[in-house]
């Protein structure tokens, strides 16, 4: 029996495009979830089509640790997304939010912002969840 809750984190997942990256909150803001382990419950548990690599922590940095960890960073790699030296990413450059009205045709909610605008001096992260 599937979980409708994981198919509807599933099926938004599947929407992150090549390249690009979201964080555990900011994907179950979307789906109106406020516990982002929910997410990453369902990312564990996901169907090979759902990118799940794509998904990170609101550091702009790999949760999982060992061998799954270096995979996910390897596969994010591939896609060219770059990781500082302190292994975080920069939302400004890779961060992806959906147009917020598609989001609503879809059942989905307008998370908050993933990411401040760049200042002079570089970017600044946010840390939502």
């Amino acid at each position: 029996m599937t979980n409708p809750l994981f198919e509807k984190i599933y099926a938004l997942a599947r929407h992150i495009p090549y390249g690009r990256v979201t964080t555990y909150g900011q994907l179950g803001a979307m789906c109106g979830i406020s516990d982002s382990r929910t997410v990453g419950d369902a990312m564990n548990a996901s169907p090979g089509d759902v990118p799940w690599q794509r998904v990170i922590n609101a550091r702009g940095m790999i949760s999982i640790q060992g061998a799954t960890g270096a995979r996910q960073r390897a596969l994010l790699e591939q896609e060219g997304v770059v990781f500082d030296e302190n292994g975080r990413v920069d939302f400004t450059e890779v961060g992806w939010t959906p147009d917020t009205e598609w989001l609503a045709a879809n059942g989905y909610k307008t998370p908050p912002l993933l990411a401040k605008e760049k200042k002079d001096s570089g970017s600044e992260q946010l840390s939502l969840f």
